[in-house]
């Protein structure tokens, strides 16, 4: 049985999937198990799976009906043997060492998460690649879900792929199925469990750039699903009295994708779905004014009640006045 399992949901992405696999192939740690989800593609990414499987016994491939990002990250976590599991996006990859570096410090510190730094790859060299900055430190999950989660350098907390998991303690664990900015969700999940991170300073993860990456592609649905998920951990935050500076934090970040929504709608069922968003917003202003606030902080929960798209593109202009009030 492999001690690590490597987990890579692959979808159309046959112009990058080589240069992935091949970055986990020459791993100075050897014992982990490759699997490869072939989420339904159409192009040639399925074979290049299967020819892999072929010339490598840790390559296992699992090729099913298209169901999105998380259905293959849950499909590759139900098929995964490691005492540890991580995941890869597909037209990322990763430096020859990352599996070795975050095996050895979740095991020194006994840690349920291990985490690295990573980079923004950009293909075009004109773009500057640009890398978080994290340093040594041992965190529990509510130290991030409370505060980290809301600092500039939040990605490094957020995404999936920069982690080592430990398999025992998220065995029940799924990325919720249908859902844009998935790990937005995963990550409200995971930080609200009796959890220990070790985080370390090395940028071992390559998050490549693309244009026509799903991510970059406008869609309502997208904006919908993060405003969704910056609520979620609002309601959170709105249960304790300490963490009312938090919980309007994240409403000032939400208010950008709801502005961002609102220039988007183009049929019924869209707009029905905006003002869903929008009375939600409002909901959480009502129970935010009840909370202990700076004076400033009040005064513009009253304007941003009113008209909360609206306050946010004027507000928005003035982005670095207000920030020093978040």
């Amino acid at each position: 049985m492999a001690e690590v399992s490597i987990i890579v949901p692959v979808y159309q992405v046959e112009k990058y999937i080589r240069q992935c696999v091949d970055s986990i192939l020459v791993q100075t740690f050897t014992d982990f198990e490759l699997i490869l989800v072939d989420d339904g593609s159409t192009d040639k990414s399925g074979e290049i799976c299967d020819e892999y499987a072929k010339a490598d016994g840790r390559v296992k491939v699992i090729h099913q009906t298209n169901g999105g990002l998380s259905s293959a990250r849950n499909s590759g976590m139900d098929h995964a043997k490691g005492k540890y599991f991580m995941f890869i996006d597909s037209d990322d990859f990763i430096a020859p060492n990352m599996v070795e570096c975050l095996y050895k410090s979740i095991n020194e510190q006994c840690a349920d998460i291990a985490v690295c730094n990573f980079m923004f790859y950009y293909e075009d060299e004109e773009e500057k690649s640009f890398h978080t900055n994290i340093g040594f430190e041992i965190l529990s999950g509510a130290d991030i879900f409370f505060n980290r989660k809301n600092e500039r350098n939040y990605g490094v907390w957020t995404i999936a792929c920069n982690k080592l998991y430990k398999s025992e303690t998220f065995s029940t664990v799924r990325f919720r199925p249908g859902k844009y900015h998935e790990d937005e969700f995963w990550a409200n999940d995971i930080y609200q469990m009796n959890i220990k991170i070790v985080a370390i300073s090395d940028c071992l993860y390559y998050y490549r750039q693309r244009d026509n990456s799903i991510m970059k592609k406008k869609n309502i649905n997208r904006n919908f699903d993060i405003i969704d998920a910056f609520q979620e951990r609002i309601n959170v935050y709105l249960r304790y009295e300490k963490y009312s500076n938090q919980a309007y934090k994240v409403l000032i970040y939400s208010l950008e994708f709801l502005e961002k929504s609102r220039r988007m709608i183009s049929n019924a069922e869209e707009r029905y779905e905006f003002i869903q968003a929008e009375t939600h917003t409002k909901e959480i202003i009502k129970k935010l004014k009840k909370k202990r606030l700076s004076r400033f902080q009040r005064l513009s929960l009253f304007f941003i009640g009113i008209n909360p798209c609206f306050v946010f593109s004027v507000g928005i202009k003035f982005r670095v006045v207000l920030e020093r009030f978040l």
